[in-house]
């Protein structure tokens, strides 16, 4: 009888590993393919940083926008890179670069903003006034330092201080 325990407890095992590794398969497929949305080249020279990317609708209602943080080694340069997926396919964008060394004390970080009215920080030689924000925007923070709103006016990308 105890001969027999093994086995089954062997194949019950051996279930549950396949099935989790169905599972993690089929998860990795689905992240890897968004309604067939793969294959988007980003700017060349330009890596992945190990950091959370933002996904909404940015440039407009009916886009589909993946916004992540790159950098290129050549240039010493982190780089706000946005990907958008189209039927056939999409494209990449490098919508703002900045520099930044690993260890400095207010690393970035992006989040998906909704839209709505922003009173941006009041400088020297820029308007103070609300800013209408129609579709989601990307928050580009640093740390406790500063944070801009990078969005979209029509086809024309603006950027924002909120804070300094």
């Amino acid at each position: 009888m105890r001969h027999l325990h093994l086995p089954h407890l062997s194949i019950r095992i051996a279930a549950a590993g396949l099935f989790m590794l169905a599972a993690t398969t089929a998860a990795v497929a689905a992240a890897a393919d968004t309604q067939g949305q793969v294959g988007v080249q980003t700017p060349a020279g330009w890596r992945m940083m190990p950091l959370l990317s933002i996904r909404g609708h940015i440039q407009n209602a009916d886009s589909d926008d993946n916004v992540q943080l790159m950098y290129n080694d050549d240039q010493q340069l982190v780089g706000v890179v946005m990907v958008t997926f189209t039927p056939g396919g999409g494209y990449s964008s490098l919508l703002k670069s900045f520099r930044y060394n690993e260890g400095d004390a207010n690393p970035p970080a992006l989040s998906l903003m909704a839209p709505g009215d922003y009173q941006p920080a009041c400088h020297p030689g820029s308007s103070c006034e609300t800013v209408h924000i129609a579709n989601q925007a990307i928050g580009l923070c640093f740390g406790e330092a500063s944070c801009r709103i990078l969005y979209y006016d029509g086809k024309e990308l603006r950027d924002i201080a909120m804070t300094d």
